[in-house]
């Protein structure tokens, strides 16, 4: 075997660790960690499909997670400005 192909399945190993932490982490009652929860999870999810669309060479795997990291951030962004209020001194 490879060692890169090697490499690609121990980052996604770890990719799927981290989603799970994230989500436990998410489940706390604050807004606040339930928003970085899932903003990790779609960051890794979509690394992961990278590193996956890269070993069995599928179709379009670019463009789908590049649209999951920009979309993940500009909803996180506008979710916490949203929750955030107004800020009148």
């Amino acid at each position: 075997m490879d060692i890169l192909l090697i490499a690609e399945y121990i980052l996604v190993i770890a990719l799927i660790i981290m989603m799970l932490a994230a989500l436990r982490a998410s489940a706390y009652k604050s807004t606040s960690m339930g928003l970085l929860g899932s903003s990790i999870i779609v960051n890794a999810f979509a690394v992961a499909l990278l590193v996956g669309g890269s070993i069995y060479n599928l179709g379009f795997f670019r463009d789908i997670s590049l649209a999951l990291i920009f979309f993940g951030f500009v909803g996180t962004i506008a979710f916490a400005v949203v929750l955030g209020g107004d800020d009148d001194d």
